[in-house]
């Protein structure tokens, strides 16, 4: 079995939730594999990764390289029987349509895995014009319907996918790998701080941020005055405050120390599709976290009473976070949500599901 995983976004060097979520499925993914994205970052260039460079991320030049990373993808794969490509959704889908029906029409006997990381049709209905919203989501019910096997990351997204496009998804939790959750539990910051991971420049992130710069940390550095908000993810240019560490895009051992060590990671969010990946990475570290309902969407507890995440709403955000400032107890990682968010586990549950064992044994 040969695999090509096809990105239209950075996935190495790691920079966001997604490209996590992608790496660790890259790494627990057995047989010969290959990663091929299209990047407007500098890193250098590994064995297992084919990067096509842009000077800046914009749409235009995304489908101007599309065709060239495709001919490379069914040359890596053109020697091989059994030939799949995994399609990552984080992206507009439009690239996503145009690749499969490309690969489906040059090379019909590879299998195509539609990795959905969430449902793009909702993502669009935040931001964008009606034409865009109408056009994603025509060609994201076909992709679903024409890949050989479609994802969804919950049980939540799947019974939303059926209602919409009345499609059969098979869940492929978001998740972790033991390779990359190790860090120093050393503390890096001498102050005390709560933290929020996420890009400014994706709208939900954008609203979670304003909410607390704006509203939460005026009232909570009243109770503490030497308290700090701690920012990664890039895209946070507004102007500086005191009470304000942006620390833009950092490397994963920093930012599991980040999390780690913080009062509480924070994610007031009100809308956003998937689940947040920066949660289970939080939760599997034995980090605290307090999060709306929205934000822990889909999400499975086993043991809610003893769990590290809280969730309340935006009205009691406030309250919650003076709780947990003035604690200073360490919660022990819940053996029963490590084991089942790492990637390690998700990908043998989802290989051995039947009707993923039948498409690749055809193939």
């Amino acid at each position: 079995m040969k695999t090509a995983f096809l990105c239209f976004f950075p996935v190495i060097p790691t920079n966001m939730g997604s490209a996590e979520v992608i790496r660790s499925f890259f790494l627990c993914w057995p047989g010969k594999k290959k990663l091929f994205q299209i990047t407007h970052l500098k890193d250098e260039d590994r064995a297992f990764t084919r990067s096509f460079r842009i000077f800046k991320e914009k749409p235009i030049l995304k489908l101007l390289v599309i065709p060239f990373l495709l001919i490379s993808v069914l040359r890596y794969l053109k020697s091989s029987k059994n030939k799949i490509v995994i399609i990552e959704g984080p992206s507009w889908i439009g690239y996503s349509f145009i690749s499969l029906i490309i690969i489906k029409t040059f090379s019909p006997n590879t299998k195509i895995i539609y990795h959905s990381h969430s449902i793009e049709y909702e993502v669009r209905k935040m931001a964008s014009s009606n034409i865009i919203i109408f056009i994603t989501k025509i060609l994201e019910r076909m992709v679903y319907k024409y890949s050989d096997i479609a994802t969804s990351v919950s049980n939540i997204e799947k019974k939303k996918l059926k209602k919409l496009y009345n499609v059969h998804t098979i869940n492929l939790n978001n998740g972790i790998s033991k390779r990359r959750i190790k860090f120093s539990k050393k503390k890096i910051l001498d102050f005390d701080y709560i933290i929020y991971c996420g890009s400014y420049k994706y709208l939900p992130n954008k609203f979670a941020i304003d909410f607390l710069v704006n509203k939460v940390m005026p009232k909570l550095i009243k109770y503490n005055s030497k308290l700090k908000l701690v920012l990664t993810g890039g895209g946070y240019n507004k102007t500086k405050k005191k009470f304000l560490k942006n620390f833009g895009i950092v490397r994963k051992y920093n930012l599991l120390n980040l999390i780690y060590n913080s009062k509480a990671m924070a994610v007031p969010l009100d809308k956003g599709t998937g689940t947040r990946i920066k949660i289970i990475e939080a939760l599997s570290v034995g980090g605290k976290v307090l999060s709306t309902p929205k934000g822990a969407e889909g999400i499975i507890l086993h043991n809610k009473i003893n769990s590290n995440l809280i969730i309340a709403r935006k009205v009691d955000f406030i309250k919650k976070l003076k709780k947990l400032i003035n604690s200073y107890s360490k919660f022990k990682k819940l053996k029963s949500f490590h084991e089942d968010y790492l990637m390690e586990n998700i990908v043998s549950k989802f290989l051995n599901q039947k009707n993923v064992k039948n498409i690749i044994k055809k193939n």
